[in-house]
């Protein structure tokens, strides 16, 4: 057989393909001629160096795209297989080798052997190849995502949210197209190739904070049925969706829906607040919860259409809308002063919120001669807000205090972006132009009447470099943006200048040294430009500041990675710094606390984090620990606070046949900001999947181990301190049931790509709400 491959590769060595992008495809086969699904297909150059990979699907097929001319080496490992490594001297042409069998061994688990690292480190971004174990413990992306616990990522089930250590936006992206979590949740685990990790990313995706980007495969023929259903029945409590593709010559049709709920019984708040009044005096009031409802109904959908013409452009419209629908946030309690701890008062605060946001997304793309590519694409969306809050205090039949909010609030915005890039034989070349244009007009009804409207601009242009010379790798960007911001006679006028740049030296095969830093400019929340009050409670005014400007970040990361054996770790060191950062301020007007937000003097962030790794009986047992301190620095005008917060994340996967077990515990990253300390819950998990061809069922545990799940914020202000705790009941000692199941028809994959889609999801409403 190896002189087969051997005569075979040599064949198509000696046709040469000028100015082309090639493809490399194969079948991988066990002995007794069954295709191995989930076998590790990794393409390297003959300096070891990795230049893509990915997964086999269920029948055992993988599918390479976009190479250069070149000798390369082709490695193909599986549990239970022996590895083999396939030699392409002189690739020139459009390669599809046909069936590649694999032996299985029969030697002891120790002995196995499955080799290269499941962890690849480029200059810009780390390349995880999910191990067949964490494949099949997942029933969906976001499920993966929870079992990889990357490095400074979290994950939030009750929200359905993914978040960056230090609070900021992570773009959660499907082959290099922006989307949400619903649309990675209806990722099936067998067709991710891998996930690119970008820790700092690069000028292209301007403040994100981190950059998770999914690489699928991709169909042009058949078509697919996928469902997978959560639930729990203890309480309302279930995460939905449902996802179809057909695809006929060269169009692809596509419908997905999800839907998520929660109806919380046992959700409770206590308060502990300070006010310091201008006559010296210190009040001090109590507010004791009792539990009550919390309920929630995000839904997701969207239509799909594609077109493609194979190696010259590709086309897709998407319509899509998406529903967060809270009708009830309940919290009833006892409140009293200190002074008067007799007096107790009964507070009702009841909340509710309904936001539409439909969107049209039109996307392009054109594959140029000469590794060139062109990207266009261009989305308007309506975000359509309505939000009810009623609050009172009352003494027996007296009714002390009675707030009503009642807010409709409109958003129209349009954002258009172009993207080039081009291939050279010593790196990549990518530019762009970015503009974003939105109209907002938002009415506010009850105890304070007002109307705001705000018209917000903002263009941004980069161009950066990628290349490689040996051992060392770089990337090299420069960016400039125009933000601008006009409300009732307000607003702003900003240009800044972004560099980016990357540098990463391999120490060795097995370790690497990196070093990221930029600068960029964040802009005010709309939110937070309103120019309007909303009253909080007898003693709290929320106000909007319109007078805000954007402020400058500096960002700069030093990270050193390795692996040897079954050992894969990491340490990292990272500073954030704002100048004249938008952070919390807090004022005393006649006897009321006014909080609102103003361009303050400074606030860091220095983070240090240790990462290991290890596989003692590789493919079957896979663990992973993180752990780091974060130290914070926030300076206002009129405040300095320091705060250290220590943390740590482990995480287990075991399969063995069609049984997965895998478990998470995590003591949560609290964030400091202003004055706020953000408190990020303890939570922990264990769950079993059994899986049989196309279906999966699954049953998992949340918070076995502890009573009540915990969140809440500890304010520092000198005039008016707080503490607030939440507490729900329902989230511990909860089980939830799973079903997954595929069904698939004439499938064959294809390379095309959707590589830009942009999205807006700011409302611009000022919350009325503690």
């Amino acid at each position: 057989m190896k002189k087969i491959l051997s005569l075979l590769v040599t064949v198509f060595a000696c046709q040469c393909v000028l100015g082309q992008a090639l493809q490399l495809k194969g079948l991988i086969m066990s002995s007794s001629k069954q295709p191995v699904e989930f076998a590790n297909v990794v393409l390297r150059n003959n300096d070891s160096v990795f230049v893509t990979g990915g997964i086999t699907d269920d029948k055992g097929r993988f599918n390479m795209n976009n190479l250069r001319r070149g000798a390369y080496k082709l490695q193909i490992s599986c549990l239970g297989y022996e590895t083999r490594t396939l030699e392409l001297k002189d690739f020139t042409k459009n390669i599809d080798l046909g069936r590649i069998e694999i032996d299985s061994t029969s030697i002891a688990l120790n002995e196995v052997v499955v080799t290269g690292a499941n962890v690849i480190n480029k200059v810009d971004r780390k390349v995880v190849l999910p191990s067949a174990s964490q494949l099949k413990s997942s029933t969906n992306g976001f499920d993966l995502l929870q079992r990889l616990n990357l490095n400074r990522i979290d994950i939030d089930l009750l929200r359905n949210a993914v978040s960056g250590a230090g609070g900021g936006e992570v773009q959660l992206r499907i082959n290099g197209v922006k989307a949400s979590v619903e649309e990675i949740k209806s990722i099936r685990p067998e067709d991710i190739v891998r996930i690119e990790h970008y820790e700092e990313p690069g000028a292209r995706y301007q403040n994100a904070e981190a950059v998770i980007d999914y690489i699928v495969r991709r169909r042009n023929s058949g078509g697919y049925v996928s469902a997978n259903l959560s639930n729990s029945f203890q309480f309302p409590f279930g995460d939905n969706n449902f996802n179809a593709k057909l695809n006929h010559n060269k169009s692809e049709f596509g419908v997905f829906y999800s839907g998520s709920y929660r109806g919380i019984d046992k959700m409770y708040r206590n308060n502990s607040e300070e006010f310091h009044m201008a006559d010296g005096r210190v009040l001090n009031r109590i507010e004791e919860g009792s539990p009550d409802w919390w309920k929630m109904n995000w839904q997701y959908m969207h239509l799909n259409y594609s077109y493609q013409e194979p190696d010259k452009w590709f086309f897709n419209a998407t319509v899509r809308n998406q529903i967060n629908d809270i009708p009830r946030e309940n919290h009833t309690s006892k409140l009293y002063w200190l002074h008067r701890s007799s007096e107790a008062m009964n507070m009702i605060e009841k909340s509710s919120s309904e936001t539409h946001i439909p969107s049209v997304d039109l996307y392009f793309q054109s594959n140029l001669k000469n590794q060139q590519f062109l990207m266009f694409n261009l989305v308007g969306t309506y975000i359509d807000t309505g939000k009810k809050r009623y609050y009172s205090e009352m003494t027996g039949n007296e009714t002390l205090t009675e707030l009503l909010s009642d807010i409709d609030g409109n958003k129209y915005s349009v954002i258009g972006e172009g993207i080039y890039e081009k291939g050279f034989k010593s790196g990549s070349l990518s530019a762009g132009i970015k503009h974003t244009q939105s109209y907002t007009d938002n009415t506010y009804t009850g105890s304070t009447n007002a109307e705001s409207t705000m018209k917000q601009a903002e263009t941004y242009l980069y161009a950066e470099f990628k290349g490689k010379v040996k051992r060392f790798n770089y990337s090299l960007g420069i960016g400039g943006t125009r933000s601008w911001m006009s409300a009732q006679g307000n607003g702003y006028q900003d240009y800044t200048l972004r560099p980016t740049i990357s540098l990463k030296y391999n120490l060795t095969d097995k370790s690497s040294i990196k070093y990221t830093a930029n600068l960029y400019s964040s802009s005010p929340s709309l939110s937070d430009l309103e120019n309007v009050e909303q009253i909080v409670d007898s003693m709290q005014i929320r106000r909007g500041n319109s007078q805000l400007k954007p402020y400058m970040v500096y960002a700069h990361s030093l990270n050193y990675e390795m692996s040897k054996g079954i050992f894969n770790g990491g340490v990292y060191v990272g500073h954030r710094y704002s100048d004249n950062p938008i952070m919390e301020s807090t004022t005393l007007e006649n006897g009321k606390f006014v909080r609102s937000m103003e361009n303050q003097k400074s606030w860091q962030r220095l983070n240090t984090e240790v990462s290991i790794s290890v596989k003692p009986f590789k493919d079957l047992l896979t663990m992973q620990f993180s752990g780091g301190m974060a130290h914070f620095d926030s300076r206002g005008l009129n405040y300095h606070h320091t705060y250290t917060n220590w943390y740590y994340n482990g995480t287990l996967n075991a399969t063995y046949k069609d049984w997965s077990l895998y478990g998470n515990i995590k003591k949560g990253r609290n964030n400091f900001y202003g004055e706020t300390m953000s408190r990020n819950e303890n939570f922990h998990v264990i769950g079993m999947n059994y899986r049989h061809k196309s279906l999966t069922l699954g049953m998992m545990t949340l918070n076995p181990f502890t009573k009540t799940w915990k969140g809440g914020d500890d304010n520092y202000n000198a005039l008016a301190p707080s503490k607030e705790r939440i507490y729900i009941g329902n989230l511990s000692r909860m089980m939830v049931f799973s079903v997954s199941y595929n069904f698939n028809f004439g499938r064959k994959f294809s390379s095309v790509e959707k590589r830009l889609n942009n999205e807006d999801k700011d409302s611009g409403v000022l919350d009325a709400g503690k």
